[in-house]
């Protein structure tokens, strides 16, 4: 038997947490006998623990308890006027946290084991006390409550630590909110001359990505819990918010960014030979994932042999995204897009074609949707997206300037719960990107 419990208290301390001391524990000794008192006093000393107190006296058990708030009680079932098992009824009705109680008794049997674990026991050590059992049955109480409340303190650090971040990511989110209603209003007035505006954007670029970026990293280790679990799943649901906030206002600034470069007399496109169908499936390519999270069913169907024509690729590629993300974001799952290329040799056009099957757009709507700041706000209801999701109304009007600078024209039909139907038809050879 000894052998057995010499096995289970030698268990390696390096799996104890780092601030787990087993010789912290306090210890209070319930004997009638005090002989046994002083023997297991003795006994329990050799182990250096923090306080040993004893009692011979089980009416005095409570004081001393409520005393010394030990984390052992080692107690005597038979005793006179109160046994072991209503002491520690009266020790557990008064205890403010949890302790380790162990019997000790001269009386042998499954029953009396029994009903000493029934009762709330830890562990048991028959009389005569074995010197060996009885320090290793309480050295194996110590180290069970050192190391719950060593992992207790970690967890109140780490809820503390979550607290305090999650309490100034909130205050830089407050505080890039505000930027956000300074920054449409200073757009407004910035607009009459784009020298300023772009000055005003390159230092609005740079005061605003600097704190974003410290959000997105830190809400984004929160949400993976890269040190360590957070404790209530709240604090994930909350981090995860955070980072998609932040994401939505890092898509904000460069959406106004892009609208404002596309807007400058600098602007200046880099107009080259290139294979529009390898460009378009190109764009395609890098929403497929998004199409297919969606539950939205992507059709592609690009016309064979389609000549080189002279325009930007990149902004190409971005008229593609733009449109086609759009038409996904606006589609209900079960719902297709389709991408259609074709070429109009007669008028030298290549006719770029973007449906779906969404929620579509009553008449009324379409022209606040192509201006700037003009997102049709009841879209997030019908569409039932997050208010992070829905963007700020600059994906239609950049797309429309980009095609109008490369020479070409911007055209949508759209009928509510129909669908969408965009046309931009580009020139094989722009006579001059205005």
């Amino acid at each position: 038997m000894n052998r057995a419990i010499s096995s289970a208290g030698a268990s390696d301390p390096s799996r104890l947490p780092v601030d787990a001391r087993p010789e912290d524990a306090r210890l209070l000794l319930i004997d009638d006998q005090a002989f046994t008192v002083r023997a297991v006093k003795a006994l329990l000393a050799k182990d250096g623990y923090a306080a040993i107190h004893g009692t011979t006296e089980p009416q005095d058990a409570e004081r001393l308890f409520r005393q010394m708030r030990p984390d052992i009680v080692v107690l005597d079932i038979s005793m006179p006027v109160l046994d072991g098992f209503a002491v520690l009824d009266r020790l557990s009705a008064c205890a403010d946290r949890r302790f380790a109680a162990i019997f000790l008794s001269g009386i042998e049997g499954r029953e009396i084991r029994t009903e000493a674990y029934r009762r709330g026991a830890a562990d048991f050590v028959s009389k005569p006390i074995d010197e060996t059992e009885l320090r290793l049955r309480v050295r194996n109480q110590a180290r069970i409550i050192a190391s719950e409340r060593a992992l207790a303190r970690q967890n109140e650090r780490l809820t503390q630590a979550v607290a305090e971040r999650t309490a100034k990511l909130e205050d830089a989110i407050g505080v890039l909110r505000d930027a956000e209603t300074c920054l449409a209003e200073d757009l407004r007035q910035a607009r009459a001359s784009g020298d300023e505006k772009m000055e005003f954007f390159a230092s609005i670029n740079h005061e605003l990505r600097t704190p974003l970026n410290a959000i997105v990293g830190f809400s984004e280790i929160l949400k993976n819990q890269t040190f360590g679990p957070l404790g209530d799943a709240k604090y994930g649901e909350y981090a995860a918010d955070i980072h998609g906030s932040a994401i939505y206002l890092q898509r904000l600034i460069n959406d106004v960014l892009d609208m404002a470069r596309v807007e400058s007399p600098e602007f200046r496109l880099e107009m080259r030979a290139v294979d529009p169908a390898a460009a378009v499936r190109t764009s395609l390519i890098m929403i497929e994932d998004q199409a297919s999270r969606a539950g939205v069913k992507l059709v592609v169907d690009v016309e064979l042999g389609l000549p080189l024509i002279r325009t930007d690729e990149h902004r190409l590629k971005q008229i593609v995204l733009n449109l086609t993300t759009n038409a996904i974001k606006f589609t209900p799952a079960g719902g297709q897009v389709t991408v259609k290329v074709r070429r109009d040799s007669e008028q030298g056009l290549l006719i770029l074609v973007i449906a779906d099957t969404g929620i579509g757009m009553a008449q009324e709507d379409l022209p606040i949707a192509m201006k700037p700041f003009g997102q049709v706000r009841r879209l997030r209801s019908v569409a039932k997206l997050p208010s992070n999701d829905i963007g700020i109304g600059l994906g239609l009007p950049i797309t429309k300037r980009l095609t109008e600078l490369m020479g070409g024209s911007l055209e949508i039909h759209s009928q509510r719960g129909v669908g969408t139907v965009v046309t931009v038809r580009l020139p094989y050879q722009p006579v001059q990107a205005a």
